[in-house]
């Protein structure tokens, strides 16, 4: 196993439990205590974690909370129509596209009403909601268990379902973005459906605003290469965009009014 993949699994963990020991880490990934020493000194030295005698704890910022989706459809309204406007550019009739239960993306969803001879997939109850009466759209909804706080379909009825498609292009939202750690969010559940649906596309697109940025949710779901188009609102740090762009991430900036 080559180091970056290992590192990708010991952050892995890391999301799910916290605190490991290095007697795990050589278990899980067959790699010597030398190595897996190695493999925390640079972990550590990026900031994602703090090694203890016989293991390390993960330095992520953030806890699993997570606001209700009533509260974040409420906030930051003008920079998420921004995004969505731009992202809107990125679909065209004859796509078929994944959209994923994000608030974000739900303005996005409310753009594409017109279009033609596009096939969405979601796991979003607003978005199929939405698209209901759209006589161009053609809308096919996962199925799952209903996050009611975060109105969010996962569990092993959606991870089912992805696991059988392949769509030209998934846009999915992002509640914490860091250019070293990666894509992370506040719940495995929704770690583990946001890794399937990035495995399903052929272009992966993400949005997300500026609060985003610099920060580590509680669930890893992968390094910043798995997506290829970021749209973000002018409000984000030049420093985040260039880092991104270096990471040869498409970053497409919509200018809020």
């Amino acid at each position: 196993m080559l180091a970056e993949e290992r590192r990708f699994r010991i952050r892995e963990m890391l999301s799910m439990h916290r605190t490991v020991t290095a007697a795990e880490l050589c278990e899980v990934l067959g790699a010597t205590p030398v190595t897996i020493r190695r493999d925390l000194a640079a972990l550590e030295a990026q900031g994602l974690l703090v090694r203890s005698h016989g293991g390390a704890t993960s330095r992520m910022s953030s806890t699993n909370f997570q606001p209700a989706y009533e509260t974040q459809l409420g906030t930051r309204n003008k920079e998420k129509k921004a995004i969505a406007r731009e992202a809107a550019k990125l679909i065209a009739d004859g796509d078929t596209v994944f959209l994923e239960s994000s608030t974000t993306v739900f303005e996005l969803a409310c753009l594409l009403c017109q279009r033609n001879r596009v096939t969405v997939v979601t796991n979003s109850p607003s978005i199929v909601c939405e698209l209901q009466q759209s006589s161009g759209i053609t809308v096919l909804c996962t199925g799952g268990d209903l996050q009611k706080d975060t109105f969010y379909l996962s569990g092993d009825w959606a991870r089912h379902a992805l696991s059988e498609i392949r769509v030209d292009k998934a846009v999915i939202g992002v509640s914490a973005i860091d250019s070293a750690y990666g894509i992370s969010t506040s719940r495995q559940a929704e770690a583990q459906i946001k890794r399937l649906i990035l495995k399903a596309a052929k272009t992966r697109i993400a949005l997300a605003d500026h609060t985003k940025f610099g920060t580590q949710g509680f669930a890893f779901v992968g390094p910043v290469s798995d997506i290829d188009v970021l749209v973000t609102d002018s409000g984000t740090d030049a420093r985040h965009i260039e880092q991104l762009r270096e990471a040869k991430i498409d970053v497409v900036v919509a200018e809020v009014k």
